[in-house]
């Protein structure tokens, strides 16, 4: 989830760049994002970040997320997404600290120019101050502390064009080598280690078993089961699910209610308790289910326009396993867990010494593909293994591929097609060379911080999760 944010969120590194509209920094950015006297989150430079600015961003990404998402928006894309608001603020004042460096500020006369060209200010065709104050005071802006803000991120523009515009220049050569990694075809040697080879290798101890089984024999248990009766609210039915709930617990006999009031009353059976999480998964009835007493009713639980209420009938708790089935399960997890070592070790040795099977080939495949054919998907932290060349023969880390570990070499490769080349050229030039100040500016931000961090120039000082 955490990579789709980074490619979709409305950060502020994002938005420097991209922002057109400057009333969008009106609403982002809000009156009380430079309150003075409030809770520091966190230092960079001379620049301290306050809760109030920490708060607003957070809570603008955080709506967004949840539109996008829904209900599949939880706890842990939560918890990302602090941590992810922090990292954009923090990199705007590390480029506020460059803009110090460097020199660069902005104008007056460079500021009127761009709060002139805002369409939401002007009044046939000129900036007109008076609509000025009075879209501010719509929005409970004050013109001073909006000029603050307004130059401040200006001037973060300022120096992303300058640092972007004057970065590491492009030549036609890098342009087509780029061509050629995403257009290209590459052939590729590997080895495999497969865990299951290296089992008859691996070996258990008593004395393992027995302390693992010491550690975990409370667990070495069978399944709980559940019995659970339930009935429906619909909400076109006009009866409201929290006064069905209410009555319910008066009540405590669930058949002798529904009777009564012409509901249908549901019976689940005895159950296995992951049999009965994977048919109710959607209400997420793990999450509340362990936590009811015989005779317990559940909060009404809504489901596309319809709530359902439960009741739990029984629930007997897994009988102890035999000691000896424990420990051989005990012992197959262990043997599996060693033989993966074994397997990793022996790949890493190989991708030391640069040993890759020269028979086992993988074909010709795209330098951009996600997989390779009858070996699986690549993992995105080793796409750089597609980027095999004559002059660097070897993936320099092993690849794990669905529990087996591989190390590659360079085989052949395809040019693409000069004809399509030609073609492509001019676009590919543009995105390429686009892309690349991206990166350039990204590598910057990060080589700034990194610097900053040793120099002990940056500090946070609360933790995103606490906040």
């Amino acid at each position: 989830m955490l990579k789709f944010m980074r490619k979709y969120a409305r950060s502020y590194l994002i938005k420097v760049i991209f922002a057109v509209i400057i009333i969008v920094f009106v609403f982002y950015f809000g009156a009380g994002s430079l309150q003075e006297k409030e809770t520091k989150i966190a230092q960079v430079g001379s620049f301290n970040i306050l809760y109030p600015e920490y708060y607003d961003a957070y809570n603008k990404e955080l709506e967004m997320f949840r539109q996008l998402y829904r209900d599949k928006f939880d706890e842990k894309m939560t918890a990302e997404l602090k941590d992810k608001v922090l990292e954009d603020i923090v990199n705007k004042y590390i480029l506020l600290t460059e803009a110090k460096k460097l020199g660069i500020s902005v104008g007056d006369q460079e500021f009127a120019e761009l709060i002139g060209s805002v369409e939401a200010f002007r009044k046939d065709g000129k900036f007109d101050s008076d609509r000025y104050i009075s879209v501010l005071r719509q929005n409970k802006m004050d013109p001073e502390q909006f000029e603050r803000t307004e130059k401040t991120m200006l001037l973060v523009r300022k120096v992303v064009s300058i640092v972007r515009d004057t970065g590491a220049p492009v030549t036609d050569s890098d342009i087509w080598a780029g061509y050629v990694r995403e257009k290209g075809k590459v052939d590729l040697n590997y080895s495999r280690f497969s865990p299951a080879s290296f089992k008859d290798k691996a070996t258990v101890t008593e004395k393992e078993l027995n302390d693992v089984y010491d550690k975990e024999k409370d667990r070495f248990r069978g399944e709980n089961t559940y019995r659970l009766k339930y009935i429906v609210v619909d909400a076109k039915s006009g009866v409201k699910d929290d006064q069905v709930y209410m009555d319910l617990l008066k009540a405590k006999d669930i058949d002798a209610y529904a009777r009564e009031k012409g509901f249908k009353v549901n019976d689940t059976g005895t159950v296995r308790q992951s049999e009965l999480f994977k048919a109710y998964k959607g209400l997420k009835i793990e999450t509340w289910a362990k936590d009811l007493r015989k005779g317990d009713v559940s909060l009404p639980v809504r489901d596309d326009g319809r709530s359902l209420i439960f009741q739990l009938v029984e629930r007997e708790e897994g009988k102890p396993m035999e000691k000896s089935a424990a420990l051989q399960s005990i012992k197959d997890r262990l043997l599996t867990e060693k033989a993966k070592d074994k397997a990793r070790l022996a790949a890493e040795d190989a991708a030391k010494s640069k040993t890759v099977d020269k028979k086992a080939r993988t074909g010709f495949i795209s330098r951009g593909a996600p997989s390779i054919p009858k070996i699986g998907q690549i993992p995105r932290d080793n796409a750089g293994m597609l980027g095999l060349t004559k002059d660097m023969p070897v993936y320099d880390k092993t690849v794990e591929i669905n529990g087996d570990y591989y190390v590659f070499g360079f085989a052949g490769e395809e040019e693409p097609d000069r004809q399509e080349w030609q073609k492509d050229k001019e676009r590919f030039t543009q995105y390429y060379t686009a892309r690349h100040k991206e990166r350039f500016l990204a590598s910057f931000v990060e080589d700034s911080k990194q610097a900053m961090l040793k120099q002990g120039k940056i500090k946070i000082l609360k933790n995103p999760k606490e906040i």
